[in-house]
C-alpha cells in the first residue's frame, strides 16, 4: 500500500518533470533547471567578494595614490599625524589652523583624509595664517545669549576692583532675584547701592539700611562698570523739609518742630502717615516715613483723629510718590551663590539686564576671586559693540569658545568664515575687558605664522 510520503515523492517528480520540459525542452532531463546558472552567480558574487577584500587589505596595508588633495576647496588632512595642508600654485601648504583654510577657501570649505604616501612626495610651501587665530570659528556653533556678567565681590572679600567674570553659555542655570527682595553693593568710591528689580538705587544714608533691615549685610563690591549698565532709580535718603528743625505749627496743642514724623492709627483703615512743614501737616508715604523714622533723633508721634482735625494742613503732596513702595522689601540672602546681570540682545542694536544669582563655578569667578571667560565647548559668537562707535562701521567680532575676543577685519573675511549673519550686540564696556586677539583677515592669510 501507498504511504503519504510516496505520495508526496511522486508529486515532487512529476513536478520536476515538468519543469524540465517547460525550461529544457526535454522531460527526462537528470538536471535541476537553473542549478547552473544559480551555481554561476553564487559563485561570480563569491570572486568579486574576495578580490574586493584584497584590494581594500591592499591599500590598508600600502595606502597612496589619491589625488584629491589637489581638489580646490580641500582642506588636507595627513590620517597619520593631523597636519593639515591647502594645495595652492603646486604645492601643499601648512595650515596654522582650521580658521586659516576657512579665511582662504570660504564656506565651500570640505575636509579630506589623505594618507601620508598619497602626498609624500607633493612639493611643500610656506605655512599659512596665523597662529594666535582659533582652532576654528566656522565649524562651532553659534549662540546669541543670554551671557552672565557676575561680580567677584560676591564670593570673596577683596577682589580686584575692575575684574569680572563671564559666562557665555546661554544655558547655564541661574535664580532671578525674586521681586520683594534687594541685593546690596558697593562701588569703588565706597558708595552703596541697592539693586532692587533691575535698577540701582543709590543709597545716601547708613540708616536707610537700618530701615530696612540691612544694617549688617556685607555690601558686595561692585564694578563701575557693571553699575554702569543698570538703570538709575532715586536715590534713596530720608526727605530734606525746608527748615527743618525750627518750630513749626501746633499739633495737638503743641508747637513742634517742622521736620517731625506724626502718625495717626484709626479704628478702621490703613493708618495715616505724616511730616510737619512750616504750614502744617503734608501726608507721606509709608516709605518716606520708614526711612525718616529710622534717621530721626525722636521717635515719630502718635496722634488721635482729633489733633489731625484740628491741625493745619500743608497743601504739599510730593511726598507721596518720590520714592517706590520698599516697604515690603527685604534683603537677599544669596548663600554661596554669585550675583550676576544675565544680558540678552532687545533689538539689533541694544541688550537687557536681569539680575539674577547663579552657582560659583559658573561664574567665571575662580576661589580665589580671579576673573575669567567660561563658555559651552565648541560654541562662538558673533557681535557687535554697542553703544556704536561713531564714525566707524560696525565691526564684527568673534568671541571663541575660550572666551577670546578676534575683530573681523571686513565682511569679504566675514563672509568666508560664514558670519555674515546678524551680529548679537554686546556691552562695549565688557568686550574691551575680554581678552583679545589677532584680527581675522583674508589679507593676513600670507604673512609668516604666528603674526
Amino acid at each position: 500500500m501507498q504511504t503519504q510520503r510516496d505520495h508526496v515523492h511522486a508529486h515532487q517528480f512529476m513536478m520536476g518533470r515538468l519543469g524540465s520540459a517547460l525550461v529544457q525542452g526535454d522531460p527526462t532531463s537528470a538536471e535541476i533547471p537553473g542549478h547552473r546558472a544559480m551555481t554561476g552567480l553564487l559563485f561570480g558574487i563569491l570572486v568579486a567578494a574576495l578580490g574586493i577584500g584584497g584590494v581594500a587589505v591592499y591599500g590598508w596595508i600600502v595606502p597612496g595614490g589619491s589625488t584629491a588633495y589637489s581638489k580646490p576647496g580641500n582642506l588636507v588632512v595627513e590620517k597619520e599625524t593631523g597636519n593639515r595642508y591647502v594645495y595652492l600654485d603646486g604645492a601643499l601648504r601648512p595650515v596654522a589652523n582650521v580658521t586659516t583654510a576657512s579665511l582662504l577657501l570660504g564656506k565651500a570649505m570640505t575636509v579630506k583624509l589623505i594618507s601620508r604616501n598619497s602626498i609624500k612626495d607633493v612639493p611643500r610651501g610656506a605655512e599659512l595664517g596665523d597662529s594666535g587665530w582659533p582652532q576654528s570659528v566656522s565649524g562651532g556653533t553659534r549662540v546669541a545669549g543670554p551671557w552672565l556678567v557676575c561680580l567677584p565681590g560676591s564670593l570673596v572679600e577683596k577682589p580686584d576692583p575692575a575684574a569680572l567674570g563671564v559666562n557665555l553659555d546661554p544655558q547655564t542655570p541661574v535664580a532671578v532675584l525674586p521681586q520683594d527682595r534687594f541685593s546690596v553693593v558697593r562701588s569703588p568710591a565706597g558708595v552703596a547701592y541697592l539693586i532692587i528689580r533691575g535698577h540701582k538705587f543709590r543709597v545716601e544714608a547708613d540708616s536707610v539700611l537700618v530701615a530696612l533691615g540691612a544694617s549688617n549685610v556685607r555690601p558686595m563690591l561692585a564694578p563701575q562698570t557693571w553699575l554702569d549698565w543698570l538703570p538709575d532709580g532715586v536715590a534713596l535718603g530720608p526727605a530734606k523739609v525746608p527748615g527743618a528743625g525750627t518750630f513749626g505749627p501746633k499739633v495737638g496743642g503743641q508747637h513742634r518742630r517742622v521736620g517731625t514724623l506724626f502718625r495717626q492709627r484709626p479704628a478702621g483703615g490703613e493708618e495715616q502717615l505724616f511730616v510737619l512743614r512750616k504750614d502744617g501737616l503734608a501726608p507721606i508715604s509709608a516709605t518716606e516715613f520708614l526711612l525718616g523714622a529710622a534717621a530721626a533723633a525722636t521717635p515719630p508721634i502718635e496722634l488721635d483723629a482729633a489733633a489731625v482735625v484740628g491741625a493745619a494742613r500743608s497743601s504739599d503732596r510730593t511726598l507721596l510718590d518720590r520714592l517706590p513702595d520698599l516697604t515690603a522689601m527685604r534683603p537677599q540672602d544669596r548663600g554661596s551663590a554669585a550675583l550676576c546681570q544675565r544680558q540678552r540682545p532687545s533689538g539689533e542694536d541694544t541688550f537687557e539686564t536681569q539680575i539674577v544669582f547663579t552657582a560659583a563655578g559658573a561664574s567665571g569667578v575662580d576661589a580665589t576671586g580671579r576673573a575669567g571667560v567660561l563658555a559651552a565647548p565648541g560654541t562662538g559668537m558673533a557681535v557687535v559693540a554697542v553703544p556704536h562707535p561713531q564714525n566707524r562701521r560696525d565691526q564684527v567680532v568673534y568671541l571663541s569658545e575660550s572666551g577670546t575676543a578676534y575683530p573681523v577685519a571686513d565682511t569679504d573675511s566675514q563672509s568666508a568664515l560664514g558670519l555674515d549673519g546678524t551680529p548679537v550686540p554686546f556691552p562695549q564696556s565688557l568686550l574691551a575687558a575680554l581678552p583679545h586677539g589677532p584680527a581675522l583677515s583674508r589679507g593676513a592669510i600670507y604673512s609668516p605664522a604666528g603674526g
